[in-house]
């Protein structure tokens, strides 16, 4: 019976997921660097009751474009940092941003059409975009994002929207006003990818497409800003003349995105400079103490993120493949990373790594990857790696000496 089924072959991280979690590490404590969600918590912030008189007005359907109330509170949001007069009709509250992805691209895509993607991607459009019997067109990449002066030459007859994700995952990588502003001239109907729009790593301001949304569609998601991943809620703004197809198509996806998850969100929003502000500041100190770390203990990263959760590990110089590495350490090492093939095939000898985690799962989560490396001779000079001085008052007492040795 396979014969009539598609194949979507797993992403990498997943593999490399399900053998970290399928892995018993002997009591050795688990350090996930590989997920793509924050630690932070916005509940020892803001206390959120629901109670059973409010729940059992909502164990029905609600609206299928989300709560009023919602969607009003995301149009403040736009008004107050960009001021932009957003309408709550052309926002619709989704499952995450990969619901706001999924109806998007239904929106534009037609069986054989055309999206153009950055080279170095995240991997989810790709899937995405093959699901809905389309096909992707790679462009070459520019430093950290797409290569603007390049990018109308892979526009064809067959181009039914592009996708650009900026902030970027992985890079951490955003585009100026004016580098936006020459996309959406393209006339090509573009999905702009925002969700780590509001997580800077310094104070310099992110612009947002929000400009051009009379024309293009703008996905975005409350589970990164506020880190309430788990509850699924995104968004997806889109013009004035497509508000119909938009709901059309939600209506056959699920009806409606979980109300008891709309309502947390609702609840969350009026603190909404109290937790990102935050969440800001506790992703700066991570970041900072990550490339601290790694430059103590001869790590190399592939950049410096300006935005978001990662960093990524240059693993160029292993004997092995990015992926074979990543499988080694989560299953042998307790250490869940995510490979670089699933977001670049030809540039991949890199780690994707998340700093939105516990402090001391960065101290502990590095020494094991820089232990790894050296040895395994997988580094030109073992001896250039030195640990911090303040590691031993952090070690990872339980990680045993036959799986992990001690820097010196």
């Amino acid at each position: 019976m396979n014969e009539y089924y598609c194949s979507y072959p797993s992403l990498a991280m997943d593999v490399v997921m399900e053998a970290f979690e399928t892995t018993e590490h002997q009591g050795f404590e688990p350090i996930n660097l590989g997920k793509g969600m924050s630690s932070f918590n916005p509940f020892d912030r803001v206390n959120v009751q629901l109670s059973n008189t409010l729940l059992k007005d909502y164990i029905g359907y609600g609206d299928i474009n989300g709560m009023m109330d919602l969607r009003l509170a995301i149009c403040r949001y736009y008004q107050d940092w960009y001021n932009y007069d957003l309408t709550p009709d052309r926002v619709c509250i989704t499952d995450g941003a990969s619901g706001a992805l999924t109806i998007a691209l239904a929106m534009l895509l037609k069986p054989g059409g055309e999206v153009i993607l950055p080279e170095s991607c995240y991997p989810a459009y790709k899937v995405m975009v093959e699901i809905l019997n389309g096909t992707c067109c790679l462009v070459p990449m520019k430093g950290c994002a797409i290569d603007l002066e390049a990018l109308p030459q892979y526009i064809s007859s067959q181009t039914q929207a592009i996708i650009i994700n900026s902030p970027s995952n992985p890079y951490g990588a955003f585009l100026g006003q004016e580098e936006l502003e020459a996309i959406a001239s393209l006339g090509v109907p573009v999905i702009f990818d925002e969700v780590y729009q509001s997580l800077p790593l310094t104070d310099q301001f992110i612009p947002s497409a929000i400009s051009y949304c009379d024309r293009h569609l703008i996905v975005n998601s409350l589970s990164k800003s506020l880190a309430i991943a788990g509850f699924r809620v995104g968004y997806l703004i889109v013009p004035e003349a497509q508000v119909k197809l938009m709901t059309n198509v939600k209506a056959v996806l699920n009806m409606c995105t979980s109300l008891p998850s709309q309502i947390i969100a609702a609840k969350l929003m009026p603190h909404w400079d109290l937790l990102v502000n935050q969440h800001c500041r506790m992703l700066r100190q991570n970041w900072d103490l990550f490339k601290q770390t790694a430059q103590d203990l001869g790590l190399s990263l592939r950049t410096h993120p300006q935005v978001g959760f990662f960093a990524l590990v240059d693993v160029t110089k292993a004997e092995e493949s990015a992926m074979a590495l990543s499988l080694d350490l989560a299953q042998n090492h307790a250490l869940c990373s995510t490979p670089g093939v699933d977001f670049h095939q030809s540039d991949n000898a890199f780690l994707r790594l998340n700093f939105a985690c516990p402090s001391h799962h960065i101290e502990i989560g590095l020494s094991r990857l820089a232990n790894y490396l050296m040895n395994a001779q997988f580094v030109a000079n073992p001896s250039s790696i030195t640990p911090r001085k303040s590691l031993p008052a952090r070690s990872d007492r339980t990680y045993s000496a036959s799986r992990c040795y001690e820097v010196q």
